[in-house]
């Protein structure tokens, strides 16, 4: 007899982590310390599991935003079900859907990983509509996908261009040479480097308190890998990556600027991928994404774009507070970089005594 359950249970968190890795539409957003990084910012999660005989057949993590009155329900991407049964995944969309009500959320969304929803039967989204509109955690468009199936180094290589291949082979040729960060030190040193990286090229990553345990966590669980390049003692670059569905999802890197290049980046890229291939992976996901010469950069190695094309949906549950959401945000846009700055706007007036004028009435 199957059964429903909501938990943080150790138990089931661990038992979840392993689903996740075993599933081929596994993402490293549905692992368990994924979501509790948003902790950091004062929200919560919980995982929703189907269980029968004591073995998972479907469920999702979901992430429970929440500042002063609002509160949202959100799956980044999800749910996922064993054998990738649609029926598991509809009826877990309609728990979700009650669960939202239940907890009384102002809002819920969904991202459907895969499926194209147009020919596949899933009524329970005939209640919803398409697209997201709460943009404060972080969901996938897609995959930049390298299929490893039936590959090896050889192949692979042959297949890229031959300037790409003279640059991946002059990297070795300048003397760069792997290691795994693995230690709590090596690790924060490599994200330092993000950080660093991005401020130059001005984009914004999370701060490293915010990340901090949910990487050390998944490092411990062998399920994040810190690639550097190294030339002799010296630090010249690093890439994090994640692993999920048995594949890695690439999700961060940084180098250091030098003249002439030490092609630092197609050094990191291709270890990636031969890493991929030792641990027979079914592909590397070099991800979405990026400035104009990132995505060139990625291209060069011959991904293939998936795209979750009408994966979104969303429902109102609280039409009113979710009104009152949108009023504050509209107001905030012209000022907010990160998701940080935004709630902390969020506590600053949940902590002060405002009079807000809104559809005729007052609120304090």
């Amino acid at each position: 007899m199957m059964q429903t359950i909501f938990t943080k249970e150790q138990h089931w968190i661990d038992k979840w982590d392993v689903f996740v890795q075993s599933n081929s539409n596994g993402s490293y957003l549905q692992l368990s310390d994924w979501a509790k990084s948003y902790t950091s910012y004062g929200f919560d999660y919980e995982l929703c599991l189907f269980i029968k005989d004591e073995t998972i057949i479907g469920g999702y993590c979901a992430v429970l935003a929440k500042v002063a009155f609002f509160k949202f329900y959100i799956l980044p991407i999800g749910p996922l079900a064993i054998n990738k049964e649609i029926k598991i995944i509809n009826d877990l969309i309609t728990t979700l859907e009650q669960r939202a009500k239940d907890i009384k959320v102002c809002y819920c969304q969904i991202n459907i990983p895969f499926f194209d929803t147009n020919k596949i039967n899933l009524p329970c989204l005939n209640s919803f509509n398409s697209g997201h509109l709460f943009k404060y955690v972080f969901s996938l468009n897609g995959l930049n996908w390298i299929d490893l199936k039936a590959e090896d180094e050889e192949s692979l290589i042959m297949q890229l261009k031959p300037s790409i291949r003279r640059n991946i082979r002059n990297s070795y040729r300048k003397g760069l040479d792997l290691k795994f960060m693995v230690s709590d030190s090596e690790i924060e040193k490599g994200y330092k480097l993000f950080k660093e990286n991005s401020e130059v090229a001005k984009y914004s990553i999370r701060e490293w308190k915010d990340m901090k345990q949910s990487l050390l966590n998944l490092n411990k669980k062998g399920y994040l890998k810190m690639l550097a390049a190294y030339k002799g003692e010296e630090l010249k670059g690093c890439i994090l990556l994640l692993k999920a569905g048995n594949y890695y999802t690439y999700i961060l890197g940084g180098s250091k600027k030098e003249v002439p290049d030490l092609r630092t980046g197609d050094f990191l890229q291709w270890e990636a991928i031969k890493l991929s291939i030792k641990e027979q992976c079914i592909g590397y996901n070099i991800s979405l994404g990026g400035s104009k010469g990132v995505k060139e950069f990625k291209n060069s190695f011959n991904p293939k774009e998936i795209l979750f094309d009408n994966s979104k949906y969303y429902k109102v549950i609280n039409s009113f507070l979710f009104a009152f959401f949108l009023y504050f945000e509209k107001y905030m846009k012209p000022y907010k970089k990160s998701i940080a700055r935004v709630l902390s706007v969020f506590k600053k007036i949940s902590k002060c005594k405002l009079k807000i004028k809104i559809f005729g009435r007052k609120t304090t």
